[in-house]
């Protein structure tokens, strides 16, 4: 064999090395993650998945050789994304009382309803955390609601920053000139006792939950009991963008309610579903970095004129900040109004 052929061979095997280590170090966290037992089929995958690579290095070369390495690799990867396809989301678990109902619309002309809309009343159970969960006692209310839709009125974005100024959770709400806002969530749908992971959220650890909800109740929770940094941004949007935003969160909500999807930390969360819907009106937006990374995606909205251009960044954000608005209200007061009162 010519050296040529020989570098070749390597190069060959080296980049068959690397795809396996990829695939075993996917399969051994889908499996941790998932399978309900474990331990014996990480072991069976790692043993496999070793033993094909010894294989593969000691036949080649010639690499047609490899042929029985790359038959046991096939079989092992071949069972494991068998298995893998098999893990499929449900609608039936035991979910968290804040994800227990998710909503439904129906329309009737400009008649607009919807129905499980969240409006809980959180208190503190201890010194909250920004970010925390189960630090908070809720008091449950579902409601239905109707909504005029010739009274759109805009959009609001509300972010809401729980660890540093990359990492916000993105909330979308719907203005209206004769009614309280309605606020959608993208989030995991928990169940109870479970905990988030942005690790785990790559595995198909969480079904995919839109919550709609009362300002009071979904922004409130993140201003006062887990004490969040929340920035409100005002969308330069039309009436009519604004109903048609509305009616795609309608629609998804019917997709979601016939075919339960998994929650993605990356392809499938709060920011890029969103974008994803606004794409639906805005077809020339164009992916970008900062939709992964939603504490920067401010930045792709002014960037792109969707905050408007009036005032400098930086002075916007300064603006946006009403965590300490939010807190200083006093109880039984109005918060959507309030938190806007300078906006």
């Amino acid at each position: 064999m010519s050296r040529a052929a020989r570098v070749l061979t390597r190069l060959v095997l080296l980049v068959l090395t690397l795809v396996i280590l990829g695939l075993t170090v996917f399969g051994g966290l889908a499996i941790w993650f998932r399978a309900a037992w474990p331990l014996p089929f990480l072991l069976l995958l790692g043993t496999a998945a070793l033993a094909g690579t010894v294989m593969l290095w000691r036949m080649a070369p010639p690499l047609n050789a490899a042929w029985p390495a790359l038959g046991l690799l096939a079989v092992t990867f071949g069972a494991f994304f068998l298995w893998w396809g098999s893990v499929v989301p449900r609608a039936d678990r035991i979910w968290a009382a804040p994800l227990a109902r998710l909503p439904s619309t129906s329309i009737d002309g400009d008649r607009f309803t919807i129905h499980n809309v969240r409006n809980f009343r959180w208190r503190a159970a201890a010194n909250p955390v920004p970010g925390s969960s189960g630090e908070e006692i809720a008091e449950e209310r579902w409601e239905t609601r109707t909504y005029d839709l010739s009274k759109v009125s805009g959009v609001d974005l509300f972010f809401s920053y729980w660890t540093g100024p990359l990492i916000a959770h993105l909330l979308v709400s719907i203005t209206f000139d004769d009614a309280a806002p309605l606020t959608f969530s993208i989030e995991i749908r928990r169940e109870e006792g479970e905990a988030y992971s942005p690790l785990a959220g790559l595995f198909k650890q969480y079904e995919l939950a839109i919550i709609a909800a009362d300002e009071r109740d979904i922004v409130q929770l993140r201003t006062n009991i887990w004490r969040e940094d929340v920035r409100l941004y005002r969308l330069t949007v039309s009436r009519e963008k604004a109903r048609a935003l509305l009616l795609a969160y309608a629609a998804e909500l019917g997709a979601l309610a016939a075919t339960p999807r998994w929650y993605d930390t990356l392809g499938a969360n709060c920011s890029t579903v969103a974008f994803r819907l606004a794409r639906q009106l805005w077809p020339d937006l164009k992916p970008d970095w900062r939709i992964l990374v939603a504490g920067r995606a401010p930045d792709y909205a002014y960037e792109i004129g969707a905050l408007g251009t009036d005032v400098p960044l930086e002075e916007l954000k300064s603006r946006a900040a009403i965590s300490q608005i939010a807190r200083a209200l006093p109880e039984g007061a109005d918060f959507s109004a309030g938190v806007r009162r300078k906006k």
